[in-house]
């Protein structure tokens, strides 16, 4: 199975990880692995301070975007795992996955977690396809 690099993370990004590298995504024949999304774009800005569903909002623009570049769109994304700083953020950032993917929403699992890799970040979504070549 032939693996494809979608992208990596521009360089003078703040780290997000022990070696200062990370990619973005990875398609794998028909699987589409992306890097958990934040409320920072795909070029390193962070929006959205303090915001949980602006954060969401641009985490779901950037898995568009990697979806894109992967050959497929939303509707192949068929799991996401939603990670949130405080359980009261769900009311915020649940309206706006449904947005983004309408009655359709990929199976989901949604955790409450201490802290994400940077401090502001209330908001993290890993995302996960299968685009059909066929269709």
């Amino acid at each position: 199975m032939k693996k494809q690099l979608l992208r990596r993370m521009p360089s003078g990004v703040p780290a997000l990880h022990a070696t200062g590298q990370s990619s973005q995504g990875y398609r794998a024949g028909n699987f589409v692995f992306l890097q958990g999304q934040t409320g920072m774009t795909l070029d390193g800005a962070f929006v959205a301070p303090g915001d949980p569903a602006g954060q969401t909002r641009q985490a779901l623009e950037n898995i568009r975007e990697l979806m894109h570049l992967a050959g497929g769109t939303l509707d192949d994304v068929v799991k996401i795992v939603v990670y949130v700083t405080d359980r009261a953020y769900r009311a915020q950032v649940y309206p706006v996955i449904e947005e983004f993917f309408g009655p359709q929403i990929p199976c989901s699992t949604g955790l409450v977690v201490k802290g994400l890799a940077i401090e502001e970040f209330l908001v993290e979504i890993d995302a996960y396809g299968v685009i059909d070549d066929e269709a």
